[in-house]
Parts: C-alpha cells; structure tokens; sequence
C-alpha cells in the first residue's frame, strides 16, 4: 500500500488555503436596473454555476417574463419598477421602430432612468431585503446598461463590484481609461459598416463617444441626489470614483460577433457561456415536433423576448405571411405574443414561447430569422443556423451589420422590407451552399476557445473576490480625456512647428532683404 508523500500533502494543504474563501461561500449579490430578459440570459449561466460552487447568490431582475431559475438562488423583483420597465423596454413596442422613433426613444432613457431608481428603492420587496439584520455582499455584479443606481447598494454593502456590459456601448470607453478606435470601427448607433468609414463618418464616430460621456456624466450628477434621497446618505462618491473603483468588466463580446477591439486586461469576455462542447440538447415538445415532421426543413423566427411582433400593423404582417406561403414545404415556428391572426397560413406556427436553443439545435433547422440581440445571434453562432437580421432597437442594427459584414447574415430593415425581398432572403438561407459552408465556419471558430468562457468567468469572479485588481486597470484611468488621447501632446506639436514656421519665415524675409540690399545698394566713388 502507498502512502503520500508529505510533499503531496503539502501542494494539496497550499491548494486548499488558497481556494479557502471559495469553498466558504461568498456572499454574491446580480443586479439588473435596465434590462429585458435577454441579459439575463447571456449572464445566467455564472450565476447559476457560482450558487453550484457553494456561493451565497441573491438576483434582483425586474422583468417578470425571466428565463432559468436555481434552488439555491434567492430572486428578488422590484414590484414598482416592473411596470414602469415593461412599458419601455422590456414589452417593447415594434412600432417605434417602425415609425423610425428609436433615435427618441434611445435618448429618453437618461431621464426614465431616474424615474426606474426611485421605482427600485421605492418598491417594498427592495426596502424589505435592505432592512434585514447582518445583510452583507462580499461582491455586487451591475448590469451596466444604465445600471448606475446599483452603485448604491455597492455603498451600502462595502463591497468589491464588477460591471457586466450586455455589448459594447460608445460610453463605457473614457470610463475605464480606453481611447476607442473611432479610425476603424463604426459607431454603435449610426448603422455603419467599416467599408461605410468616409472622413464625414470617422468625424462622427469620434465626436460621438465624447456626447454619450457627457450625457452619463450629467445623469450621473442627477442620480447622485437620488441616491442620496432614497438611502438616507449625507454623502456618497460620484460616479466616476465608482467607475474608478470597479474591479472588472464582464463584456460579452466575442470577435465573430464583434468588431475587434483592443482592450486592457480588466475587461472580460463573458460570450457565450453556455456554449461548450459539453452541452445537452432537449427534444422539442411533441406539438412542435409534430408540426415539423412532414416537412423539409423549418425556418424559426423571434424577435426576442422584449419586442411584442403582434403589435405590428396588418399590412407588415401580411409581407411576412405571404413570404412564408411562398415555401410550402418549408415550416416556419414563429414566437408570437397576442391574437392568432386568422390568416394565419398552414405552414406557419405562432406561439408565444419556443425553447430556443433547443430549436436552433435540430436537425431541420434551416434558419432562423432574428431581431439580432446579442443572446440570439451567440446561439445562432454556436450551433451554426444562417440568419437573416431584422434589427428592431438598441445595439441590434450594429450587431446586424458586423454578420453582415462577415458574411453570417443577410439584413433586411422592417421600415422598408418588402414581400419580394424577404422572399428573395428566405431562398437564399435554404438554397446557397455557401452561406451553408461559411455558418459552419464560423460555428468552429466561434466555439473553439482557449478556456471555456464558463470556467473563465468563474475564474476571475473568484480572483476579484480573492485579490485586489488595480494592477489589471489601465493607467489611462487617471487622466483626463484629452490627455488619453495626446490632444495636448499634438497641440504642442503643433504650436512648435508653428512657431518653427513662423521663425524660419521671419529668417526667410530677413535675409530677403539683406540681399537685396546689397545687391542693389548704390556703390559709393572713391575720390
């Protein structure tokens, strides 16, 4: 019989010490301010596997349409700011897309956002759970969309923070030190493609960052006094000490799905988490099924879980309805929340939830036709199913037009689509062995990763909670927006060689004349 040797049993004691706060549990707090259930879908998969290691985790998510659920996890709903967020975002109207408002509707949410945190603090389950004895986190995640108002809870508590951003967003950069590629990537909001990058449009893409910075900044100043006002605090540090302090940023962002960007160590790709070669597929319900068993193939269509299709007008759906007819032997699944239309054709299924990644999937998948949220194009990518791109609101028109550009989607714009160009998108998708070729591709690409993107997230979850992680920040943090941006270094540049100029002119002149004065001077007789 062996015996261990005592320099075994050292290495695994050393081990187990420095694992000691993680196998005791730490006190884990997720919290989304603005956001609709596709947030919590992509960062779910964390919380649900940290409660698994033995983590405290308490989720506060204001939508009650929430995907996935953990014994071990106590889930929190802000009653009064369920409605509010329901009519903004969360039940989204397609109609304002429609009737090209989104550009309103984008900027109006600097002021609703106020109106959602007095809503949080306000809403009793929130001052219940704030008032029980020894309430303490050791670590608070903040969906940042927006989600500043968590930052008072990261006061309350003391505690380390982490930021999860749903997607790139034009503001998230001068708060963490980062100048953004403006020369290069196209801004996230004006429906670019890098080919599209004219000196008109890297203009605005770089003056751009700079007017969402201010609006954060002055929004941050006016959720700093209703912070003040709803926690009953003489005082509290300012948004940007926040941001200063953040421990790390979860960005789920991966390069397939995203321009690539270069960013400092403190930031974390957090894409994909449920994508591993380790997952599990469930077979669809028998209703579903049985609806697709006849066919060739079926085409599975959803714009997400916030946008409410059926509020469409009529002669919207009747483009889509007559596309479908076009495929007889195609079946198309269609998530549809309200009335079942009475038109509805025979190879069309409305229904107002569908297993989703299950449904991507199946062997008769043949595409799938998206509003292009960041979730929906991840498990599109990951399984390899051809898109066609119908962007409705927030980063989707910029996730759109990255799959486009690589080649993944065909995009198509609902103010303007068309029976005959939806038609022509759907043959396509069913009929182009190279998109076929290309989505693979992709899928391989997308899925192999040094580190799987669960594991990873838990890693460094476990080291912010463990570790300071000031030496992973850049130093560009410290200093201001010009200076990150050798504003001044190129001013001084240029004032020198002004001067240079001015300098070498006056010389210039100066012997100018010199010359001519000799060369023209009278000569003078010698007696």
């Amino acid at each position: 019989m062996k015996t261990t040797s005592p320099k075994l049993l050292l290495i695994i004691s050393a081990q187990l010490f420095a694992c000691a706060p993680i196998l005791e549990g730490s006190n884990i707090l997720f919290y989304h301010g603005i956001a609709t259930s596709s947030h919590r879908t992509a960062i779910w998969p964390l919380a649900s596997k940290l409660a698994d290691m033995g983590h405290n985790l308490t989720y506060i998510f204001p939508v009650i349409k929430k995907i996935g659920s953990h014994p071990q996890i106590e889930e929190i709903i802000p009653s009064k700011l369920v409605p509010l967020l329901a009519e903004y975002v969360s039940d989204f109207d397609i109609n304002i897309r429609i009737n090209n408002k989104t550009s309103e509707w984008t900027m109006s949410v600097f002021s609703r956002a106020l109106e959602f945190c007095e809503a949080f603090y306000d809403s009793p389950e929130i001052q219940e759970w704030l008032h029980r004895p020894d309430l303490h986190y050791d670590l608070v995640f903040i969906d940042a969309s927006l989600g500043d108002c968590g930052y008072g809870l990261v006061h309350k508590f003391k505690a380390k923070h982490i930021l999860f951003y749903s997607s790139v967003l034009p503001y998230m950069f001068d708060a963490f030190g980062v100048v953004p590629e403006t020369s290069s990537i196209p801004e996230f909001y004006f429906h670019k493609k890098p080919s599209d990058m004219s000196f008109l449009n890297r203009v605005v893409t770089t003056l751009s960052p700079f007017i969402f910075r201010y609006n954060v900044i002055e929004f941050g100043k006016t959720l700093h006094k209703v912070l003040l006002k709803k926690m009953n605090l003489t005082e509290l540090p300012t948004l940007m000490e926040f941001q200063r302090n953040t421990s790390l940023v979860f960005l789920n962002h991966h390069f397939i799905e995203e321009y690539p960007i270069s960013l400092p160590p403190m930031f974390i790709s957090y894409s994909g988490l449920w994508c591993h070669k380790e997952m599990t597929v469930n077979p669809l319900p028998e209703k579903f099924e049985n609806f697709i068993r006849d066919s060739e193939g079926f085409v599975y269509v959803s714009f997400g879980t916030a946008v409410v299709a059926s509020g469409m007008p009529e002669s919207l759906r009747a483009k889509f309805f007559k596309a479908f007819e076009a495929f007889p032997d195609i079946k198309f699944l269609w998530r549809w929340t309200g009335s079942i239309p009475e038109n509805t054709p025979s190879n069309v299924m409305l229904y107002p939830w569908f297993p989703q990644k299950d449904v991507l999937a199946h062997p008769k998948i043949k595409g799938f036709i998206t509003q292009a949220g960041r979730p929906s194009i991840q498990e599109a990518l990951c399984r390899g199913v051809k898109m066609i791109s119908i962007p409705i609101m927030a980063d989707q028109n910029y996730n759109a037009d990255r799959l486009e550009y690589i080649g993944a989607s065909i995009n198509l714009n609902i103010d303007i689509i068309t029976e005959t160009n939806l038609r022509s998108a759907i043959d396509e998708v069913l009929h182009n062995p190279k998109f076929t070729d290309k989505l693979r591709e992709l899928s391989e690409m997308y899925k192999d990763r040094s580190v799987d993107p669960l594991e990873n997230a838990v890693y460094w979850t476990n080291y912010v909670l463990k570790y300071d992680t000031s030496l992973l920040k850049p130093l560009g943090m410290t200093q201001t927006w010009y200076e990150r941006r050798l504003l001044d270094v190129y001013g001084f540049l240029l004032l020198v060689s002004l001067l240079l100029v001015v300098l070498l002119t006056f010389l210039a002149v100066l012997v100018y004349r010199c010359t001519l004065r000799i060369v023209f001077q009278p000569k003078i007789k010698l007696e």
